[in-house]
């Protein structure tokens, strides 16, 4: 048996952990906000002091007190999310970073759109789909 006829179901599988991992990451960070010490969180959610402490430093970083661009599609892709709520969501989405275009290195990296292009690559993201929250976004 090949793993296009487990695809589907594996797919599905990722973007729930996925999604799983930003809310978790998301709640630790939050707790910590708001003043819970760092071991009472670790004791909540069966992790070490240390883990906690990496994730409430990984998620200051990436700003996970936000949903990101990966999760809004991936929410629509678990059926958390109409496409059309995607596409607004998207296209109106606050913490955008610009594709920048350096005149020696080219394309600079770290970009919703490149962001957005990933999540195509990987199937989540139709070319129609990415098409439309760009001519929203120009």
């Amino acid at each position: 048996m090949s793993v296009a006829a487990h695809e589907p179901n594996l797919r599905l599988a990722y973007a729930q952990a996925r999604l799983a991992d930003a809310e978790r990451m998301r709640q630790v960070y939050l707790a910590a906000l708001d003043g819970v010490p760092q071991r009472d969180i670790a004791r909540a959610i069966h992790l070490s002091q240390a883990s906690v402490h990496r994730t409430v430093a990984k998620a200051r970083v990436l700003g996970a007190e936000h949903e990101s661009v990966e999760e809004i599609v991936l929410r629509r892709f678990t059926g958390q999310l109409t496409t059309q709520q995607m596409l607004t969501m998207l296209a109106g989405y606050e913490r955008w970073v610009p594709r920048v275009v350096h005149p020696v290195d080219g394309v600079l990296p770290g970009d919703t759109q490149e962001q957005l292009e990933d999540l195509l690559d990987d199937g989540f993201l139709t070319e129609d789909e990415l098409d439309q929250v760009l001519d929203a976004r120009a």
